[in-house]
């Protein structure tokens, strides 16, 4: 099976076609119940397996232990593949003692997000649901920091089988929306320390997009699709077209008008600064299918 090329970023591969993890870790309510954790790793070694031989050779990965275990092995016996790091998740970001990801904070960050998102737009996830105006106020956003303690034990949890990582991934961009980048440039310097090359999480789209070009990142995962990016496409593909760093596009399949993978790689593919996509899949059957079916489409 042909291999899906890779892309030089500072001087190392990085794939075009990435597994994403959110099914098996469940950080995002997608994960389907499973029995044990052994059954979770098996199911997901057997996907790794089963991508690996469609040709993928980028693989992302986010604090799950269990996962991260499997996922070094898997690098351990193919050293050609590629790992991008999510270590921050569910760590790291604090307002004064709380963690930002608690379910209270979490819901102000993503109302000020909805604060800056076109009416139509905010209809199609489910992240806006219910959202209201109760922001952060300037002294609690002032409060916001990194625990360097922290992230740096999650950064040595993937150094070593990661080449790459993402920075700045808390609800839908908020550090930048609030105008935090100093929280964001201190995890790019502790990245780079470790050897990892940052990427900017850019799930605010275009919202979030044009800060990459004044950061020390080799580029951005942009949360976009068919249906939906942040703020709206106009605003959003303006700002791609004057970005100078590669773009890796996820979400890419989601459509409230059901599975459709041609028409989804096809409006990616026509965006010419995209370089790379993340797809998420359930299981060996689910990247059989996929990961077969985008051979014809991403090339």
């Amino acid at each position: 099976m042909k291999v899906f090329p890779f892309i030089k970023i500072e001087k190392k591969n990085y794939p075009t076609v990435i597994m994403g993890e959110d099914h098996f870790t469940g950080w995002f309510k997608k994960c389907k119940p499973y029995n044990s954790e052994k059954e979770r790793e098996e199911d997901y070694k057997i996907t790794l397996e089963t991508a690996y031989s469609k040709g993928v050779r980028g693989f992302s990965m986010s604090p799950h232990l269990g996962l991260i275990k499997i996922l070094k092995q898997f690098k351990q016996k193919h050293p050609e593949i590629v790992c991008i790091s999510n270590h921050h998740w569910k760590s790291s970001y604090y307002v004064g003692k709380e963690s930002l990801w608690e379910e209270k904070n979490m819901k102000k960050l993503v109302n000020f997000a909805a604060s800056k998102v076109d009416k139509e737009m905010l209809n199609k996830y489910y992240w806006f649901k219910n959202n209201d105006h109760d922001f952060f106020s300037k002294k609690e956003i002032n409060q916001f920091r990194l625990d360097e303690k922290e992230y740096k034990v999650q950064l040595k949890q993937f150094k070593g089988f990661c080449d790459f990582c993402l920075v700045g991934n808390l609800g839908i961009s908020s550090l930048i929306l609030h105008k935090r980048t100093d929280i964001i440039k201190r995890e790019i310097e502790l990245a780079r320390k470790e050897g990892l090359i940052p990427l900017l999480m850019c799930e605010g789209g275009g919202l979030a997009l044009p800060a990459a070009e004044n950061l020390d990142v080799a580029g951005s995962w942009l949360c976009i699709n068919q249906s939906c990016v942040f703020p709206n496409f106009e605003v959003t593909l303006e700002t791609i077209k004057k970005s100078t760093k590669p773009i890796t596009a996820y979400k890419i399949l989601t459509n409230p008008e059901g599975f459709n993978l041609k028409k989804s790689i096809s409006f990616i593919k026509n965006i010419k600064q995209i370089k790379s996509i993340v797809i998420g899949v359930d299981g060996k059957k689910q990247a059989e299918e996929t990961f077969t079916g985008l051979r014809d489409y991403w090339q």
